[in-house]
């Protein structure tokens, strides 16, 4: 049975990895913390980090692995979109139903990755398009728009919250 909320949380999930579509080196999924031994802020090291999670999410999405998109998020993290889900409980729920819709052809343009002065906290925001299973089996296309808020725990970034429109 298809679900419109997972739907819309599918779409924003799948937004929320916004540089699918750049070429991402395979070591980006392991990106270290953002900062040297210095303790100085590296915002390229920082930026491909999140890059990496982008790639992995999708991957992990489009494979239907539940349990790996899930550590990309906070535990308090919400997610708004056409319904509100705060936390990884609620998410994993609405994740499981996302993905029975089959999602497929997901594509991005990032708008960018920007920090916070203090480097706690990202954020990035651009576009996207995607397909699934609709009713009665037939492809649904979905585009739209997404601002993904990052924060930095431990030297790994985690969404904190995330919102999209289709």
């Amino acid at each position: 049975m298809r679900n419109t909320a997972a739907i819309d949380l599918l779409a924003a999930g799948s937004l929320l990895f916004s540089a699918c579509n750049k070429s991402t080196p395979a070591t980006a999924d392991s990106a270290s913390a953002s900062s040297t031994a210095s303790g100085s802020f590296d915002a390229d090291a920082a930026r491909a980090q999140i890059l990496g999670a982008d790639s992995a999410y999708v991957r992990a999405l489009v494979s239907k692995h539940v349990d790996s998109l899930m550590v990309y998020y906070e535990p308090n993290a919400v997610s708004l979109g056409k319904t509100t889900v705060k936390g990884t409980s609620d998410l994993r729920k609405s994740y499981d139903q996302a993905v029975k819709s089959n999602p497929r052809d997901l594509t991005f343009q990032s708008g960018g990755v920007n920090f916070s002065n203090d480097h706690s906290m990202a954020w990035d925001y651009g576009t996207f398009s995607q397909t699934s299973d609709g009713p009665n089996g037939k492809p649904v296309k979905v585009s739209g728009t997404f601002l993904n808020v990052w924060k930095n725990v431990g030297g790994n970034w985690r969404i904190v919250a995330e919102i999209s429109s289709s």
